[in-house]
């Protein structure tokens, strides 16, 4: 599938020093659990939940997005869970380089 260029209003994105642009209108809950790989657009009322993750020190990033990646509008990002001999825990979620995600998409397991 060929897509054509894209135009955005700069107003509505912010442009992060490796080239990722995120909607202003995205919601984005614990960023510091989240890694954007570079030129990764992340439009309007896209959610990324960075807030779910393990707990405890020393757990890596919970959501690791490659580049060139595009998440469609009110798109859901959220890392897998699973609860294994009574325990709770969220698993880190990884998408790879040059992944388009559409609108309106769930995404829970990578």
């Amino acid at each position: 599938m060929e897509t054509g260029i894209t135009t955005y209003k700069k107003s509505e994105f912010v442009e992060t020093e490796t080239g990722n642009k995120v909607s202003r209108s995205a919601r984005i809950s614990g960023g510091n659990n989240i890694v954007l790989g570079g030129k990764t657009i992340v439009h309007p009322k896209c959610t990324i939940r960075g807030d779910l993750r393990r707990s405890g020190q020393g757990h890596q990033a919970s959501v690791l997005i490659g580049r060139f990646c595009s998440l469609g509008p009110s798109c859901v990002i959220r890392p897998p869970y699973k609860t294994y001999k009574g325990v709770f825990s969220y698993y880190p979620l990884k998408i790879g380089d040059h992944v388009e995600i559409g609108s309106n998409t769930i995404i829970e397991a990578a």
